[in-house]
């Protein structure tokens, strides 16, 4: 057994529908620096595994129909050909862009939460400057041992309109949430406290106001406590104070931690239940906001 024949297998067992140049060099420093796959020793290694010689490997790779370009991309991503799932586009997106996430009207569809279909991926990542931080993070945390000064480093994909055939919508945010990895596959999310929360924070990414009312009238007695723990990590006034608006006088909830969120409230300001609608002079008292839906 060869790297190349230890590499195809090790793609194969990792049975995912894409890979970068940067994982595909992982996986190959790594094979490399045991010298053997599944126990059974290598022949005929390199002298050294570098960005050359991944290259030779997937050109090699690539003529054994183990991977090929992927359509959706220009450079830089694979797909594994003899992989067991093609990938979702919320899988593969995940995969190009480390950071980013499934969010707003999507996660709430993933979550059983609305009985829309979105046509539209709606996706979220950080701002740049965050974006390079968790990067550099990343490339810290991942440091291979050794000399790999021309290793592939994390590269920030820029999606086409669609991915795998689906309209792609991205988000960029300076608060971005910690999302939660789906069972079986490499797809991130919000968690569904932050999906709550993200319907207050952006009512027309969810549906509109007027959807969002209904989800939260119907599920968010079942979810309160992941709730409020998502409206406290959300960087926003106005979510909280919705929330605390929601809870307190159409669901009836009382409880500390959203009477906490009372001090976010203004008076004699004009904010409103609907961030698109126009003022109503229905108010509530407590929460100092416009109900205008």
């Amino acid at each position: 057994m060869n790297l190349n024949d230890a590499l195809e297998l090790a793609l194969i067992e990792s049975d995912m529908p894409v890979i970068t140049d940067y994982e595909f060099y992982r996986l190959g420093a790594r094979i490399y620096a045991e010298r053997s796959w599944d126990g059974v020793p290598l022949s005929r290694l390199p002298a050294a595994w570098d960005h050359d010689r991944m290259r030779n490997a997937q050109r090699r790779l690539r003529a054994r129909q183990a991977i090929a370009p992927d359509a959706d991309f220009r450079l830089g991503m694979w797909r594994v050909v003899q992989s067991t799932r093609a990938g979702s586009a919320e899988e593969v997106a995940s995969i190009a862009d480390p950071f980013c996430y499934v969010s707003h009207l999507s996660a709430m569809e993933r979550y059983g939460l609305t009985d829309r279909s979105p046509e539209a991926l709606h996706l979220s990542t950080p701002t740049r400057r965050i974006w390079n931080e968790l990067r550099d993070e990343r490339l810290a945390a991942d440091r291979l041992e050794g000399d790999h000064i021309d290793a592939p480093t994390l590269v920030r994909f820029g999606f086409k309109d669609k991915v795998r055939r689906r309209p792609v919508i991205v988000h960029e945010t300076s608060h971005p949430a910690t999302p939660t990895t789906l069972s079986g596959e490499r797809t991130r999310i919000t968690d569904i406290g932050r999906t709550f929360a993200d319907m207050l924070d952006a009512p027309a990414l969810c549906g509109g106001i007027r959807h969002v009312l209904d989800v939260w009238d119907a599920q968010a007695l079942n979810w309160s406590d992941a709730i409020i723990a998502g409206v406290d990590s959300l960087d926003s006034k106005i979510a909280k104070v919705r929330a605390g608006y929601i809870f307190n006088e159409r669901l009836g909830i009382e409880d500390e931690r959203i009477q906490k969120w009372e001090a976010f409230a203004q008076r004699g300001g004009s904010r409103k239940l609907d961030p698109d609608g126009l003022y109503a002079p229905i108010f509530s008292e407590r929460w100092m906001i416009s109900i205008n839906a």
